[in-house]
C-alpha cells in the first residue's frame, strides 16, 4: 500500500471517531431530559394519563373501620418490685457466740414456737446455778438471824426474871444495890441485842431478795439464749453461723412473712400530685401472674431529691405463690379511666397542620378534623370532630386528600 493510500485511511477513520462521539454525545443529551418529546412525556405522566389527555388519575383504594366506642386509661408503665409487708431482723438478746443455728434460708418458722438460735448456754447455765447457790445462801443466813433472835429474846426473858428476884431480895437487903444495877444493865444489852438482830434479819431479807432477783436475771438471760421466732413466715437470710459472735443489733437471721406482701414502685415527681392513695390503681403482672388492681396503699411524704421520684405501695393479701419478696413487678399507675370515640392511631394523618380522618362520601374521600384524646392499644381517642359509628378510612389514608376519588376495599369491624 502506498504512502498516499494509508494518509487517506488514517483520515478516514478519524472521521469515523469523531462521528461516533457525536452521537453518543447527543444521545447522552436527549436521555437527560433536553428533548422536547421527554419534557411532554414527563408531564403527560405526572398528570397520570397520556400526553395532553386531562383525564383525572385512578380512585385510591381504601378501607373503612366504624369508629366505636372504647375504653381509655391515662396510666404509666414503671418496673416495681415486690417487698414483704412484715419482716424480723433477729440479732442475739444476750452477746456471745453462736452455739448452735437451727434454721437454714427458706426454711418456714411459726412464731414464739420455732428455735432459731443459740448463744453461750454452758456460761449462763453456770450463771443460773451460781444465783441458785447464792439465794441458798442468803436463805441460810436469813434462818441464822432468826434462830439468834429467838435465843436472844429467851436470854432476855431469863435476865428480867433474875431482874424481878434481885429487886425482892434488894428490898430485903439480902443483895447490894451493885447486883441490882448490874441486871438492869444486863437486861437493856440484850434488848439491844435483839434491836440489833431484828436489823440483821430485815438486812437478810434483803440479801435474799437481792439473791433471788439476780436468779431471775440468771434464768431469763438463759431463756433469752435461744431465740425463738418473732414472726410467722420464712427465713430469707441467714447472716452468720455457729461460732461466731453475735452482738445485740447485729442480725443473725432475717425472717420475711410472705402472707402478706407489697408492690412498690419508684414513680417519677412530675406525677406526685396525680396519686392519691385509696384512689388511684396500680395493676400489677408478677412474671405469668396478674393481680387485680390494687389502691394505693402509701405514698411518700417527699421527693427524693437526687432521683427526683418518690415511693407509691400497694397491699396484697394472701398473694400467689409467684409473687414473693424480691420479684420483679410490671405496673401500670392508672391516672384516669374514660370511655370515648375511637379510631386506629394510624388513620389520623397530618394536612396542613391539622389532624384529620377521612371518611368517604360519594365515592370521594372527605377529611375530618379532629381534637385528639389519649392513645391505647392502638386505638386514638377522638374528643370533637368525628360521631361514633362513623365510617374511618384505616388503610390508604396516607394517599388521600379532600375530594379524592375512591374505591372501597372490604370494610373492616371494630
Amino acid at each position: 500500500m502506498t504512502g498516499r493510500a494509508i494518509r487517506n485511511l488514517a483520515a478516514w477513520m478519524v472521521l469515523v471517531i469523531v462521528a461516533i462521539a457525536l452521537a453518543i454525545g447527543a444521545i447522552s443529551w436527549g436521555w437527560n431530559g433536553n428533548w422536547p418529546l421527554a419534557d411532554k412525556q414527563e408531564d403527560s405522566s405526572e398528570a397520570g394519563s397520556p400526553a395532553g389527555s386531562g383525564e383525572e388519575r385512578p380512585p385510591v383504594p381504601v378501607m373503612l373501620t366504624p369508629a366505636p366506642r372504647r375504653t381509655f386509661e391515662e396510666k404509666l408503665k414503671i418496673s416495681g418490685t415486690v417487698l414483704a409487708k412484715r419482716f424480723a431482723l433477729v440479732s442475739a438478746r444476750i452477746p456471745g457466740t453462736l452455739d448452735q443455728i437451727f434454721v437454714d434460708a427458706g426454711d418456714v418458722v411459726e412464731a414464739g414456737k420455732t428455735k432459731l438460735f443459740q448463744t453461750d448456754a454452758l456460761k449462763l447455765e453456770q450463771a443460773v446455778a451460781i444465783a441458785q447457790q447464792q439465794v441458798a445462801v442468803a436463805e441460810c443466813a436469813l434462818q441464822e438471824k432468826f434462830a439468834l433472835l429467838e435465843k436472844t429474846r429467851v436470854a432476855r426473858d431469863q435476865a428480867f426474871a433474875d431482874l424481878a428476884r434481885y429487886r425482892q431480895l434488894r428490898q430485903q437487903n439480902a443483895i447490894a444495890q451493885q447486883l441490882v444495877e448490874h441486871q438492869e444493865a444486863q437486861c437493856r444489852q440484850l434488848e439491844a441485842d435483839i434491836r440489833h438482830i431484828e436489823t440483821l434479819i430485815d438486812l437478810a431479807k434483803a440479801q435474799l431478795e437481792q439473791a433471788r432477783l439476780n436468779l431471775r436475771i440468771a434464768e431469763k438471760d438463759l431463756a433469752d439464749s435461744l431465740v425463738v421466732a418473732p414472726i410467722s413466715g420464712r427465713v430469707s437470710l441467714r447472716l452468720k453461723e455457729p461460732g461466731e459472735m453475735a452482738g445485740v443489733g447485729t442480725p443473725v437471721l432475717r425472717i420475711e412473712d410472705s402472707s402478706l406482701v407489697e408492690i412498690s414502685v419508684f414513680v417519677p415527681a412530675e406525677y406526685y400530685d396525680r396519686v392519691e392513695e385509696g384512689k388511684t390503681k396500680l395493676r400489677v403482672r408478677v412474671g405469668q401472674t396478674a393481680l387485680k388492681d390494687l389502691p394505693v396503699t402509701y405514698k411518700s411524704p417527699t421527693v427524693e431529691p437526687r432521683l427526683r421520684t418518690f415511693q407509691v405501695k400497694g397491699l396484697v393479701s394472701a398473694p400467689p405463690p409467684e409473687v414473693v419478696p424480691g420479684a420483679l413487678a410490671q405496673v401500670e399507675v392508672i391516672f384516669q379511666v374514660r370511655s370515648g370515640i375511637a379510631v386506629p392511631a394510624q388513620a389520623v394523618v397530618p394536612r396542613s397542620g391539622t389532624d384529620v380522618v377521612f371518611t368517604v362520601q360519594e365515592d370521594r374521600a372527605r377529611a375530618l378534623p379532629v381534637q385528639l384524646g389519649l392513645e391505647m392499644d392502638g386505638w386514638r381517642e377522638i374528643l370533637s370532630g368525628v360521631d361514633e359509628g362513623v365510617p374511618i378510612v384505616s388503610i390508604g389514608q396516607s394517599m388521600l386528600d379532600d375530594g379524592v376519588r375512591v374505591r372501597l376495599l372490604e370494610q373492616r369491624k371494630e
